[in-house]
């Protein structure tokens, strides 16, 4: 890396500028990372929580051999059919689950949540049980004594781990008191449990029900698909913003060290050889930029996410770092590539 590093040190400010660029992006896809891994789990956290095999949808109306949508809003689980997947082989429990969408007020306060209703003495994700009657309020709210809710009044019974649906906290209470909040006869779905087997698809075709995994619940929240969908956009739009902008500060100046290649290639220098000469500079560049631009976006995770939703973890910082790295090294190999095929001796006299 000789050539590379008498490169830098000779035009170290147009590389700083490059660094800096690199790490700007990183920067960025880091922050873009975080959020849209934070908004989503404030759509699905809850669901996620719960952590059932299946989700049963169905409608009011259910029609066997006809697939009903995967929608939270629209899905009503009627009793037959929660009677026909008891008696289904290898489930081993079934549990109604009502979800619905109000507002709580206490006082001269409102606030709006997502009411979830559970059998009683059903276990809440992060501890507690289902009260026989009262709710369950996430711990980052003030505990009143008593919460109106769709105009039903219902005691707080206690606290627990604060947990999110559709961006809202979730307020836990007892199947009984979701059905006067929700006024809705039915629960929303069903929650499965147990070894999935061919005959669940059987089951929910007889029954008019979709059974759907975890993250396949997710197609029935219309906000998170079209939050996601949009943020991905917005990422893959950096990806290739940084790509283009690397891969052009490369080229440009791989075309200006032509010359300097022509000679070690008439030196008798390999092709190896000068794309790794060409690769160790850029891969010099560009970690030196992504580890600034990753430190920098760990500092104001840290501290972003104490007031938006926001996901610090290992892959959200390393996998837009990385990212970064191999579509920079990538768009370097290209562009030596195609000067280092260059004859010596025409570029000499050129």
């Amino acid at each position: 890396m000789f050539l590379a590093l008498r490169d830098i040190r000779r035009s170290w400010g147009r590389f700083s500028l490059l660094g800096i660029v690199v790490a700007l992006i990183v920067l960025l896809l880091v922050m873009l990372t975080g959020l849209t891994g934070g908004l989503g789990k404030q759509n699905t956290s809850a669901l996620e929580a719960l952590d059932p095999q299946r989700y049963v949808f169905s409608g009011a109306q259910a029609v066997p051999g006809e697939t009903p949508e995967v929608d939270f809003v629209e899905s009503r689980v009627p009793e037959e059919t929660v009677s026909a997947w008891r008696s289904t082989p290898g489930v081993t429990e079934v549990t109604p689950l009502g979800i619905t969408q109000t507002s709580a007020q206490a006082g001269s306060q409102t606030t709006s949540v997502a009411v979830l209703g559970l059998p009683e003495g059903s276990e809440v994700p992060g501890g507690g049980t289902i009260p026989a009657e009262g709710a369950l309020l996430p711990d980052t709210l003030d505990a009143p004594a008593t919460l109106t809710m769709s105009g039903v009044e219902v005691p707080v019974a206690g606290t627990v781990a604060e947990e999110y649906y559709s961006h809202l906290p979730v307020v836990w209470v007892g199947m009984d008191t979701w059905k006067e909040v929700a006024h809705s006869p039915a629960p929303t779905v069903l929650m499965l449990d147990g070894e999935p087997q061919e005959v669940w698809e059987n089951t929910a075709e007889a029954t008019g029900s979709a059974a759907v995994s975890v993250k396949e619940s997710f197609a029935g929240l219309g906000a998170y698909q079209s939050e996601r969908g949009s943020l991905l956009s917005i990422q893959g739009l950096l990806y290739g913003i940084s790509a283009l902008v690397i891969v052009a500060f490369l080229s440009v100046w791989t075309i200006q060290r032509t010359r300097d290649i022509a000679v070690l290639r008439a030196l008798g220098a390999s092709k190896s050889y000068v794309l790794r000469d060409s690769l160790g500079q850029a891969a010099l560049i560009l970690s030196a930029g992504a580890a600034v631009g990753a430190v920098v976006a760990t500092a104001l995770g840290l501290a972003a996410r104490q007031v938006v939703p926001f996901d610090l973890s290992v892959v959200t910082v390393v996998l837009p770092t990385v990212g970064v790295l191999v579509l920079g090294l990538l768009g370097a190999w290209l562009a030596t590539r195609r000067v280092s095929t260059i004859d010596p001796q025409l570029a000499l006299n050129n």
